[in-house]
């Protein structure tokens, strides 16, 4: 059976990442921050559930502290500046990264990774080209 999402993340990634473009070109830059901001959010509280599935109580502790913050980098970029959101984005792809080998101890779908690091680092360079210029 063909499992695209399990055989082929980054192809899922950037599938993604094609259908989101056109509609931040369509919103206003406002609209568009807002959206980004709840992506971002959608994204850090991901690892949420994974920590909930954890054996460990402080493994759900530490991935619900890490979520909160991805907020918080949402938080700032709708009240602040832009720049907080690709800013969350990358550093999302770096927690991504520290789930690789099972750092935290949080169950990980294999494929889930790869996936969203290629989203995340797509769309922060993304956001910066579109706000940035």
């Amino acid at each position: 059976m063909n499992q695209p999402i399990v055989n082929r993340p980054g192809l899922v990634a950037g599938s993604l990442f094609v259908v989101t473009v056109p509609i931040h070109l369509l919103l206003p830059q406002s609209e568009s921050i807002a959206l980004s901001a709840v992506t971002l959010s959608l994204i850090g509280g991901a690892y949420i559930g994974f920590g909930a599935r954890a054996e460990k109580f402080s493994t759900f502790a530490i991935e619900l502290a890490v979520a909160a913050l991805f907020g918080l980098a949402a938080l700032l970029g709708l009240l602040w500046h832009w720049s907080a959101l690709p800013i969350g984005l990358a550093a999302h792809a770096v927690w991504d990264l520290a789930h690789h080998n099972g750092l935290f101890g949080a169950p990980i779908p294999r494929w889930y990774i790869p996936m969203c690091v290629f989203f995340d680092l797509a769309a922060a360079l993304f956001l910066v080209i579109l706000y940035g210029l």
